[in-house]
């Protein structure tokens, strides 16, 4: 079982808690900033997984964790921009626009910053 595979399945487990660890899932996110800097291409056999979680954690409602899943979204599509990582980020793409109405501006320029290398993504022409 591979790094990214560990990360969804743990993932799964703190969706289903997730009143008990906001600040783990932020952690994890961090976690997997670190993991793709050492090897970009662990991603890439589960960006429909990894798509799908930062789609879910775009949706918490801390605001720590929406800056850091746009700012982790962006740099996956800048790291992976050859490998047609867009087509698989439409569900973050629409996480991303609904946090572009937050009340924290920080919120918003992070987003906003995430969600133009998302939208340029190699792939994401779809959703345009």
């Amino acid at each position: 079982m591979n790094l990214v595979s560990c990360f969804s399945r743990f993932w799964k487990f703190l969706i289903c808690c997730h009143f008990l660890a906001e600040e783990v899932r932020v952690q994890l996110i961090e976690l997997l900033e670190l993991a793709l800097e050492s090897d970009k291409f662990l991603f890439l056999p589960h960006l429909g997984v990894i798509a799908q979680m930062l789609a879910r954690a775009g949706a918490d409602s801390n605001p720590e964790m929406k800056q850091k899943v746009a700012s982790f979204a962006g740099l996956l599509c800048r790291e992976l921009k050859q490998n047609k990582v867009g087509q698989y980020m439409k569900t973050t793409v629409i996480s991303l626009t609904v946090n572009l109405a937050h009340q924290h501006s920080k919120v918003r320029k992070v987003t906003l910053r995430g969600l133009q290398d998302v939208v340029i993504a190699n792939g994401a022409e779809a959703f345009l």
